[in-house]
Order: structure tokens, then C-alpha cells, then sequence
């Protein structure tokens, strides 16, 4: 009979060891944390100076703003706390000033999926000729005779792009909204190229004289209606 294999005891694993390992899993995760919750002040900083623009930080993690001309436009863009729903919304907001001489007023809002399930079966109430584009969007417009002129196919191509995208003309300012902190480079870029195009559409079109309490009226309808 072969003699019996000893057993071997297992090897002691050193409390310190566990607790550097422990400690570097922390460290890594913190660092990881911290860098990603600064990309959006990045990618500002980094607008800022495409556009020679000058940036703001709200504190040492989060952007206050951008101030600056992108083309031949004064602009915005900025995080901002919204209470047009009971519950506050945090978003990001990119704004130019418009002459807006025909006195537009629009608002529009991407669906959330509960939403278009919801309205699924409701009549658009303008006609773009793109269902799917109307599906997926809540509009109000003053003045929908010139609703095509503003939502172009590549306007309406561009608005697809975003799940959370709003879009405001009022008398004298054009505006996007996106949820939280954008931090997207190149949506930040083609979103405000997009309001720049819209404000150029608005300049051609002809003036219309509004009294007072239509001008109010109007302006009600986006905080009433999207």
C-alpha cells in the first residue's frame, strides 16, 4: 500500500494585502467617478475655445455656461433648473437672439416611449408629410402655414437624432433644451448650427404685426401646450 498524500494547508492570505486591494479598487472607482463626471466640463472648455467664446464653471465639476458668437450670432449655452413640471428639470440649454419679425411662436417636445404609445392612435394635428416624425413629436405653432418652411427634412432628420430633444421660438430668442449636462462635443455643435439655420429661415420671412395680448397669448401656448 502506497503511503497516504499529506494534505497541505491553504495558504494564509494577509489581512494588509486585502485591504491595499480593497483601497485600490476604491481609488480607481473614485478616479473613474470624478473623470467621467468632468467630461461635460471638458467638452465645454473645449466649445469655448473653438468658438473663442468664454466659459463659466458652476463649481469645480459642473459647467455654469458659455458665452460667445457661434458664425455671426450672440449665443448661450448654459445649464439651467426648469419648473415648468412639478418636478424640477435640470437640463442644457443652447440660445440665440432672433428678430423673429413674423412673430412665430413654436414648441416642440420628443415623446417619451409612454407618450407615443399613448397618442398613437391621436391625429397629428399638422400635416409635415412624415408620420414618424409627428408620431414621436408634441407641437404647438402659431403660424402653421410656416411650419414646413422651419421643420425641414433635415431639420426634422436632426431632431430624430435626440430622445430627449425640445426645441422653442419665441419673439426673440430661439433655444434647444436636453436633459442633465450635454457632454456630447459634436451634438452640442450640430444642435446649435441647427437653431442658427432656424433663425436665418426666420429672418426671410415677412413681418406680421401682433397686438399686446396676442403676443402673450401666443407665448402661452408652448407652457400650455408641450
Amino acid at each position: 500500500m502506497e503511503p497516504p498524500i499529506p494534505l497541505t494547508a491553504h495558504p494564509t492570505f494577509p489581512a494588509w494585502l486585502a485591504w491595499l486591494i480593497l483601497l485600490g479598487v476604491c481609488v480607481i472607482t473614485g478616479g473613474s467617478i470624478w473623470w467621467l463626471r468632468k467630461r461635460a466640463s471638458r467638452v465645454w472648455q473645449q466649445f469655448a475655445a473653438e468658438v473663442k467664446g468664454e466659459y463659466r464653471a458652476k463649481n469645480s465639476l459642473s459647467p455654469a455656461c458659455v458665452v460667445g458668437d457661434f458664425g455671426t450670432r450672440p449665443f448661450i449655452l448654459e445649464t439651467a433648473l426648469s419648473h415648468d413640471d412639478d418636478a424640477p428639470y435640470y437640463h442644457t440649454r443652447g440660445a440665440i437672439p432672433t428678430k423673429n419679425r413674423a412673430g412665430i411662436v413654436l414648441g416642440l417636445r420628443r415623446k417619451s416611449l409612454l407618450e407615443e404609445a399613448q397618442t398613437r392612435k391621436v391625429e397629428a394635428e399638422f400635416d409635415l408629410h412624415d408620420s414618424d416624425f409627428t408620431r414621436r413629436f408634441f407641437i404647438v405653432c402659431t403660424a402653421p402655414e410656416h411650419l414646413e418652411e422651419i421643420l425641414t427634412t433635415e431639420v426634422r432628420r436632426e431632431l430624430s437624432r435626440y430622445n430627449d430633444i425640445e426645441l422653442y421660438i419665441r419673439f426673440e430668442e430661439l433655444e434647444w433644451r436636453r436633459g442633465g449636462e450635454v457632454s456630447d462635443l459634436n451634438s452640442i455643435r450640430r444642435l446649435m448650427t441647427l437653431i442658427g439655420g432656424i433663425a436665418s429661415t426666420l429672418d426671410t420671412m415677412p413681418s406680421r404685426s401682433l397686438t399686446l395680448s396676442r403676443r402673450l397669448a401666443d407665448e402661452a401656448l408652448i407652457a400650455k401646450g408641450v
